[in-house]
C-alpha cells in the first residue's frame, strides 16, 4: 500500500504494476518499480523536474501566536493533488524549558537595552517597543504553562508539494496554498536549493531532509492534526446512517454499551419515527434471540407489524382484546417473592384507580395485600386459573371487613362495568417476536391504568425473556405521556433502571424535550442513558439537550435546522453527527414512513391487492 501511494506521488496517473516475486529473478529494487524516468533538482533554484512534470514545495515560514484548524481545511479546498506533510517531533521536558528560559533571558537583556536608549533621550524608560513587550509576555505565559500546566513543546515542519504537468497551472495553484496561508496570518515560503530534501520529506518514508524547524506547543501542534472527525464503525452493530463529515457508515452494537437504553428525540418531520422503525427492523432481522415491544398510541407500527409477521394488540374500552393485569410468572421478581413485588404493583394500580388525592388508607392497603395472597395462594399451591381483577374483587368481597365491600364497589366500574376491559383473562397472543400494544382508542378514562398495566406486561415479558436467554428490545412512542401520571411514571423509572440487569433495552421517543424533561426522573434518565439519537430540534430543546449532554455549539449546527434522518448520536463516549438517505423505491420505506402521502399510497396499494392493514 506504502508503494502505491509513493507511485501515485512520482508518477501520476500511472498504475503500479509490481509483484515482489519480480524481484527474485530481476535483480531490481522497489525503488525501480515506483521511480520516475528522471529527475533534474537544477532546473531552477525554487522547482524541480520529475518526468514529464514540474514540481515545488512549500514550507509554513511564519504564523501567528494564535493558530487555528482552517489552515489545513483552506488548503485543502484547494482543488488539485497537494501532498501536505507535516513532521512532528516532540522535545524533551527540560530542553525545551532551557529553551525558554534562554529566549526570555535574551529579550530581558533587549529590554534592559531599550530602556538604557530611552534614558540617554530623555524618555521614559518603560516605553519600550509593543512587540518586544508582546514577545515577552507571550514567553512568560509560556513558561508558566510548561512548568504548571504540564505543556510541551514540539519541533514542528510543514510542507506543502505541489505537481503539474502544465507549469502556468502549477504557477496558479502555488499562489492558492500562498493566498489560504495568508488567509490565516500564515506565511508560506519556497524551499530555495532545498526541493530535493523537500521532495523526500514529503513521502512516506518518515524522515525530514529539511533543516527548518518551528517551534510549537502542545495546544498549537494539536490544531494541526487533519483527523478530527470522529468514527463509530462497530462489528455486528446496527446501520444508523452515513457520518456526516467522512461519509463512512456508522454502525453502533447498542447491547455492548455500558447503559444501552436510549432516547430517540426529534420534532414533528424530523425522521424519528423512520430512524426507530429501520432500528426495530435491524434487530428483528439480525438477531433470531430478540424480541421487540412497541408501546403505540399514534397507530403508526402496524404495517411495519403486518410486514414483519407481527402481533397488533389493539387495546380499547370496548375492545375484545384483553390484558390481564393479575398475570404472573415465577421470574417476575429475582431473588424476592415474586408474589410480593406483584402485590405491590396492584397496590399502585388500586390507589390510581381510588385512591384519590389522599391515596388509600392503611386499611385498604392491607385488604388489597390479603386478598392479593389470597388470589395468588391459589394459583401457586391449588393449580387453579391465573387470577383476574374480578377474582380479585370477589375476595375483596369476601372479606368481613366493611372497608373491603366498599372498595369493591369502587373498583366496580374496572373489574365489572363498562371499563372492565382489564378484567379478563389474557386472550391475545404474546407468542410472536414482533409485538405492539396499540393504544390510540384508549381513552382518558382508561389512559393511565392501561399504560401501567401494559407496562407490568412488558416486565413479565422481560422476566420470562430473561430466563430463556433472549434479550427484549421495549420501543415506548411519546413517552412523555407516561410522565402525565405518576404511577406510571414510577413504575416506568423503575423498569428503566432495572432493564440492564434483565437484559432489556428500553428506548423513549419524543418530540416533546422540554415536556418530558420537567419531570426529574426523566431528566435522570436521559442524563444516564448512553444511546442518545438527536434529529432536528427546536431552540429551547437544543440548549437543554446541550446542557445535559455537554454538546458543543459545533456540534449543535447538526440538530438545527437539519434535513430530514439527520442529526447527532451520542452513543457512549461518542457523539456522531450523521445523516441517512433510505431508498424510497423499496417494500420498508413503504412501511416505514409517516409521511401522508407514503401512507395513502400504501394503503391503496394494499386494497387492490386485497390486504387491509
Amino acid at each position: 500500500e506504502r508503494l502505491r501511494v509513493v507511485n501515485d506521488i512520482l508518477r501520476p496517473n500511472k498504475k503500479l504494476h509490481f509483484e515482489y516475486e519480480d524481484l527474485l529473478f530481476s535483480g531490481l529494487t522497489t525503488h525501480s518499480a515506483i521511480a520516475p524516468d528522471s529527475f533534474d533538482f537544477k532546473y531552477r533554484k525554487d522547482r524541480f523536474k520529475m518526468g514529464d512534470y514540474y514540481g515545488q514545495v512549500l514550507y509554513l515560514r511564519n504564523y501567528p501566536a494564535e493558530l487555528s484548524d482552517k489552515l489545513i481545511t483552506n488548503i485543502t479546498d484547494i482543488p488539485t493533488n497537494l501532498q501536505i506533510t507535516l513532521h512532528i517531533e516532540p522535545l524533551d521536558q527540560q530542553k525545551g524549558l532551557d529553551l525558554v528560559k534562554t529566549k526570555l533571558s535574551f529579550m530581558e537583556q533587549q529590554k534592559i537595552d531599550e530602556q538604557k536608549k530611552a534614558a540617554r533621550s530623555n524618555y521614559d524608560p518603560n516605553l519600550i517597543p509593543m512587540e518586544l513587550r508582546r514577545s515577552m509576555d507571550e514567553a512568560q505565559e509560556l513558561l508558566d504553562q510548561m512548568q504548571g500546566d504540564n505543556e510541551k513543546l514540539f519541533s514542528f515542519t510543514f510542507l506543502v508539494m505541489a505537481v503539474d504537468k502544465d507549469e502556468r497551472k502549477l504557477d496558479d495553484t502555488i499562489e492558492q496554498i500562498l493566498t489560504a496561508g495568508r488567509k490565516n496570518d500564515c506565511e508560506f515560503a519556497k524551499l530555495n536549493y532545498l526541493q530535493e530534501e523537500g521532495l523526500n520529506s514529503t513521502l512516506l518514508w518518515g524522515n525530514n531532509f529539511v533543516p527548518i524547524h518551528r517551534t510549537l506547543t502542545t495546544a498549537s501542534t494539536a490544531v494541526f492534526i487533519p483527523f478530527t472527525a470522529q468514527e463509530l464503525m462497530q462489528p455486528n452493530g446496527k446501520y444508523y446512517g452515513l457520518n456526516s463529515v467522512t461519509k463512512n457508515l456508522v454502525t453502533l452494537d447498542r447491547r455492548k454499551l455500558k447503559a444501552p437504553n436510549g432516547f430517540i428525540l426529534g420534532t414533528p418531520g424530523s425522521g424519528k419515527s423512520f430512524a426507530t422503525k429501520k432500528e426495530m427492523t435491524a434487530v428483528l432481522l439480525s438477531d433470531p434471540d430478540a424480541e421487540v415491544i412497541v408501546i403505540d398510541p399514534e397507530r403508526e407500527y402496524t404495517p411495519l407489524a403486518a410486514a414483519l409477521n407481527g402481533e397488533v394488540i389493539q387495546i380499547s374500552a370496548g375492545s375484545k382484546n384483553h390484558v390481564n393485569p393479575m398475570e404472573i410468572n415465577n421470574d417476575y421478581a429475582d431473588d424476592d417473592d415474586p408474589v410480593i413485588l406483584k402485590t405491590d404493583f396492584v397496590l399502585s394500580l388500586c390507589e390510581m384507580l381510588v385512591g384519590g388525592n389522599i391515596g388509600l388508607s392503611p386499611t385498604q392497603k392491607t385488604l388489597i395485600d390479603r386478598s392479593c395472597r389470597f388470589a395468588y395462594k391459589k394459583y401457586f399451591e391449588n393449580g387453579s386459573g391465573m387470577p383476574t381483577l374480578k377474582d380479585f374483587s370477589n375476595i375483596l368481597k369476601d372479606q368481613p371487613e366493611d372497608e373491603a365491600r366498599q372498595l369493591a364497589v369502587e373498583l366496580e366500574l374496572y373489574t365489572e362495568g363498562s371499563l372492565s376491559v382489564f378484567s379478563h383473562q389474557t386472550n391475545v397472543d404474546t407468542s410472536k417476536r414482533f409485538i405492539v400494544f396499540d393504544v390510540k382508542d384508549l381513552g382518558k378514562q382508561l389512559r393511565s391504568m392501561g399504560m401501567l398495566i401494559i407496562l407490568d406486561q412488558i416486565w413479565n415479558r422481560i422476566t420470562s425473556n430473561r430466563n430463556a436467554g433472549r434479550r427484549t428490545w421495549v420501543y415506548i412512542d411519546e413517552i412523555q405521556l407516561l410522565f402525565s401520571n405518576e404511577y406510571a411514571e414510577n413504575y416506568f423509572f423503575e423498569l428503566w433502571s432495572r432493564a440492564r440487569k434483565w437484559g432489556a433495552i428500553p428506548t423513549g421517543i419524543t418530540q416533546n424535550v422540554s415536556t418530558l424533561l420537567s419531570s426529574l426522573n426523566a431528566e435522570r434518565m436521559l442524563s444516564n442513558s448512553d444511546f442518545v439519537l438527536m434529529l432536528n430540534q427546536s431552540q429551547r430543546d437544543r440548549e437543554r439537550l446541550g446542557e445535559l449532554l455537554h454538546i458543543s455549539s459545533r456540534q449543535k449546527k447538526y440538530i438545527t435546522n437539519a434535513k430530514e434522518g439527520a442529526g447527532l448520536m451520542y452513543a457512549g463516549d461518542s457523539m456522531i453527527p450523521l445523516y441517512d438517505e433510505f431508498p424510497k423505491d423499496t417494500n420498508l420505506y413503504k412501511v416505514m414512513s409517516t409521511k401522508i402521502e407514503d401512507v395513502y399510497k400504501y394503503q391503496n396499494e394494499q386494497r387492490e391487492q386485497g390486504t387491509t392493514v
